[in-house]
């Protein structure tokens, strides 16, 4: 912006015909300084005054219209919107969005005057400074639509799968760097393409200084596009130690309370380059795995005898199992010729096999386990280790909360544990002090 050459303005100054207001205020000049001469004044301070009065007469033009703007926008403009009943309505004018445009009335003002004003060489600034300001209101009510965007989000319950406060944020923030060129444009009068053409060096020197703030704001765009985390997700991060459900998703950041009521503020970054869990899916599945073995002492598996099979057909879920396997067991022996007077020739049951299809009768009769359907529903043996044979349930209850699930996987291992002795196994446990104890005792006695 180049400032022109003033030229002395006084009594001789001519009319502008730019239009009825300016020529409106260039007579009240006149008329004022005329008035200040009459008065004694001397030509300078005459026109000073007749300055000084003008202005403040503008000013206070520009404010009264500001505020019949407001009026008018609130009483007249909002009336149809607040019995409209619809949502996007209530959002408008709850963010103000139309308020906000009655700003540019004083613009409008000030641009129909400044004709009025050239003669004291303002123009060259006030001009650009209008332009400005244009844009500045502008940006609001962009900002206020992004928001009544926002809240019809979450008026209509979709925060949970839309990142509303995140969009929001981005949207914000790209309208807020266009803002900056359009203003940088006005300062140096050159054009927006200007700037852009310019804008990989700029890049460059940014993501130097601000690279950790870069590739969280790239990263909270990845996240909400990709639709990662939703509010209310429940999502571990083991490099973090963070486990918790969201409760904010923001351009930058996540908002996790952890189950302790603890707070947590994870950069959006990091879900993008560390390993995390979103149990989601889990959520809305209907079921929650348990996933948990009993290691049975190896030196209590054995063969069944009659008795023992007569013992457990007391047990009523087992007599269906064992009916079936023993006769198909006597089938396979007496097919092949097998002596059975050795037990470990041919097929022969097992009191750890009984034991399994005992825990594969009891869970599936039992209210709170998915047994058919999607779920997996597998009792399994897993390889023998030093500390005895495992023996793994992988199952699903029905009921996912935390705290029922907690219930219904100790009342199952309640029951199991409690039930090992029925069918002559043991549960191996290192030894302790009181193993210790027993054995010297023991030993103390036979000798």
């Amino acid at each position: 912006m180049t400032a022109p050459d003033p030229t002395s303005t006084s009594v001789s100054r001519q009319l502008i015909h730019d239009n009825a207001a300016s020529d409106a205020i260039t007579e009240a000049f006149q008329w004022i300084e005329g008035v200040a001469a009459g008065w004694g004044l001397g030509e300078t301070l005459a026109e000073l005054t007749s300055l000084l009065l003008v202005v403040l007469g503008v000013m206070a033009v520009c404010v009264i219209a500001n505020y019949i703007g407001k009026a008018f926008i609130r009483g007249i403009a909002h009336h149809p919107l607040r019995h409209s009943n619809a949502a996007w309505a209530t959002a408008v004018i709850d963010q103000q969005v139309l308020v906000r445009l009655s700003h540019l009335l004083p613009v409008a003002i000030l641009a129909i005057a400044l004709p009025a004003f050239s003669a004291y060489g303002v123009e060259w600034w006030l001009r650009p400074l209008l332009e400005i300001y244009v844009i500045w209101v502008l940006l609001r009510v962009s900002f206020g639509m992004l928001e009544v965007g926002e809240a019809l989000i979450n008026q209509h319950g979709l925060q949970d799968r839309i990142p509303a406060v995140g969009l929001s944020q981005a949207g914000k923030l790209v309208l807020s760097i266009v803002a900056i060129v359009l203003v940088m444009s006005v300062i140096f009068t050159k054009s927006p393409l200007w700037f852009l053409s310019g804008l990989g060096a700029v890049a460059a020197v940014m993501m130097l200084i601000f690279k950790d703030s870069i590739l969280g704001l790239v990263a909270g765009i990845q996240v909400a596009a990709n639709d990662m985390v939703r509010v209310g997700d429940w999502i571990t991060i083991p490099s973090k130690d963070v486990d918790g459900d969201v409760e904010e998703i923001t351009l930058t950041t996540i908002r996790v309370r952890a189950f302790d009521k603890t707070v947590s503020l994870v950069p959006a970054y990091d879900l993008v380059s560390n390993p995390f869990t979103n149990w989601r899916a889990m959520s809305e599945s209907g079921g929650r795995r348990i996933k948990r073995s009993i290691n049975i002492d190896l030196a209590t598996v054995r063969f069944v005898s009659a008795n023992d099979l007569q013992r457990y057909r007391k047990l009523s879920i087992l007599q269906p199992y064992l009916d079936t396997k023993l006769a198909e067991i006597d089938s396979w022996n007496s097919e092949h010729s097998v002596d059975t007077q050795m037990q470990i020739n041919g097929r022969q049951q097992t009191n750890v096999g009984v034991f399994r299809a005992y825990i594969e009768a009891y869970l599936k009769q039992h209210p709170k386990i998915h047994s058919s359907g999607d779920f997996t529903f597998l009792i399994r043996h897993l390889d023998p280790t030093p500390t005895g044979l495992p023996i793994q349930l992988y199952i699903f209850t029905n009921d996912n909360r935390w705290v029922p699930y907690e219930q219904i996987q100790a009342d199952i291992f309640d029951h199991l544990l409690a039930a090992v002795p029925e069918f002559d196994l043991g549960v191996f446990q290192s030894p302790s002090g009181r193993d210790l104890e027993t054995l010297g005792k023991a030993l103390k006695n036979s000798t």
